[in-house]
């Protein structure tokens, strides 16, 4: 799933020249549960006019600009509003088409390390737990090797991006996807260490190279962007984002598809293969961008003393932590069914994939109507029928059935986007009440929480998750889940009469 908000959070203020007007502001077209789909407030003041009463997460452009010349603000809004029925394939061609040979190599280069990488990430889903049991590894054991990644990842990012400017853009970039590269093949040899304990911390150890690796390319990664295409930094993160989100989604697919072809050095020797190959572009074509001092009046801490940011983040954390706690537990749960990891890869994607598709709907509807707290009353409310369903819960005395449980993921698909993608357009309108301004440095700190929250939940979502089923169960774990989201959805339920009476 996808990671827009870690890249966002830890880049600097873009070039003042405003954004390219044959480029509107694009969203992924597959995208991953780090790239929100409802339209944003752009960070380019220029572009803050054409959004001034448009729906959901509209600002009044008057609290941003001086409204001077109102002729100019209505062709500005005119060209908005077509802009924004254009089909967006036609959109797509255009930016593709208008850039040159090194732009285009250089989008190619990153779109392809963006994909290998979230795949060499997602693609030991439906194979390593049973490699991992054969080994002598505990489920709690499994779990932690699952979940170290996003702890990791949760802590170096914010500290790769302050030493950005000290270590340099690119250095970060090319050592990064290299060291990812590397740990990728690694992982592929862990299968012919001993079993037991040697086994278990050569894993830990690997995942936490490979994220220490992952967080660095993809915190420059933005900051790449801003200095290569200036004019296009929304058009070129919607590319990059669709690379992410496509990773996220097929990568237990392509994983088990690779296991069974070559066994389990196969699926790391590819992907780490190729990541090598893309560092060797990432160092010829990628260069190392300047920065700006911003304006950090109001920053992190500040915006954590607001109590409606908690309840947005207490949800990013439970979609996380419900995506999550399948990776390590799924195939374990559908051993009794016989599937190969071809078939389980597979049921993986049946989550991943529709949310792929269905995201977008949710942005459409969240881009017309104002009805972001509705949306993640019902994200959560399906969230909690779909972990009932996939275990199933005790309380409902079901048999246990592969067409309940493919049904169940595909509402557990549609349920995150529908619970996610609302989160962070609600946390920007709460903070903008509370005058903070619409610039980079706001957008990059909300992003930074929003990363920290989604990379904690897919953190205790394994780790916490495999515990309790070694413990509990599968089925009375998915019900606790369950039982989470009721708290949260009543939460939900609550401002959602609060809001309507207010208003």
């Amino acid at each position: 799933m996808d990671r827009f908000l870690l890249r966002l959070s830890l880049t600097q203020k873009a070039p003042r020249g405003g954004s390219d007007p044959s480029l509107p502001a694009m969203m992924p077209l597959i995208p991953s549960p780090f790239m929100p789909i409802a339209r944003h407030l752009s960070v380019d003041p220029d572009r803050i006019r054409d959004l001034r009463s448009r729906g959901y997460g509209a600002v009044e452009a008057e609290q941003f600009i001086s409204a001077t010349d109102e002729e100019s603000d209505e062709d500005e809004e005119d060209e908005s509003v077509t802009s924004t029925d254009e089909n967006i394939f036609v959109r797509f061609s255009k930016g593709i088409t208008s850039m040159d040979q090194k732009e285009l190599a250089t989008i190619i280069m990153m779109c392809l390390a963006n994909l290998c990488s979230t795949v060499a990430f997602s693609c030991i889903a439906p194979f390593y737990p049973e490699e991992a049991k054969l080994k002598g590894l505990t489920e709690t054991e499994i779990g932690i090797v699952f979940g170290i990644f996003e702890f990791t990842m949760c802590i170096t990012a914010l500290i790769f991006g302050y030493f950005m400017t000290t270590l340099g853009a690119k250095r970060m970039f090319v050592a990064g996807l290299g060291v990812t590269g590397t740990t990728a093949i690694m992982f592929g040899f862990l299968n012919f260490l001993p079993s037991g304990r040697l086994f278990f911390w050569a894993s830990v150890f690997v995942r936490v190279m490979e994220a220490l690796g992952d967080s660095a390319f993809v915190t420059s990664s933005f900051a790449i962007t801003a200095k290569m295409f200036p004019k296009k930094i929304p058009f070129v993160i919607g590319i990059l984002e669709t690379a992410a989100g496509s990773g996220y989604s097929i990568g237990p697919t392509i994983g088990g598809v690779l296991y069974d072809f070559g066994g389990f050095m196969t699926p790391f020797l590819v992907l780490g293969i190729v990541l090598l190959v893309t560092t060797i572009f990432g160092a010829v074509y990628v260069e190392n961008p300047s920065y700006e001092e911003e304006d950090t009046t109001k920053g992190m801490l500040k915006m954590l003393k607001i109590g409606r940011i908690w309840l947005l983040i207490f949800a990013v954390v439970a979609c996380a932590v419900s995506l999550s706690f399948l990776d390590p537990t799924l195939s374990s749960h559908l051993a009794s069914f016989k599937l190969g990891p071809t078939k389980i890869g597979f049921m993986f994607f049946l989550c991943g994939g529709l949310y792929t598709f269905t995201a977008p709907l949710w942005g459409l509807l969240l881009d017309k109507y104002s009805c972001g707290t509705l949306v993640m009353l019902v994200g959560s409310l399906s969230t909690t029928v779909a972990m009932i369903l996939i275990g199933p819960s005790p309380l409902l005395e079901l048999e246990k059935s592969l067409l309940v449980i493919g049904i169940a993921l595909l509402i557990l698909g549609i349920a995150a986007g529908a619970l996610y993608i609302p989160s962070f357009q609600l946390c920007l309108d709460v903070i903008r009440k509370h005058g903070y301004e619409a610039n980079m440095h706001t957008y990059g700190c909300v992003s930074g929480i929003f990363q920290s929250a989604f990379a904690l939940g897919s953190f205790f979502g394994p780790t916490l998750g495999g515990f309790a089923t070694e413990k509990i169960g599968f089925e009375w774990t998915t019900t606790y889940i369950a039982g989470f989201h009721v708290i949260l959805s009543i939460t939900l339920l609550i401002f959602a009469i609060k809001d309507g009476c207010s208003s």
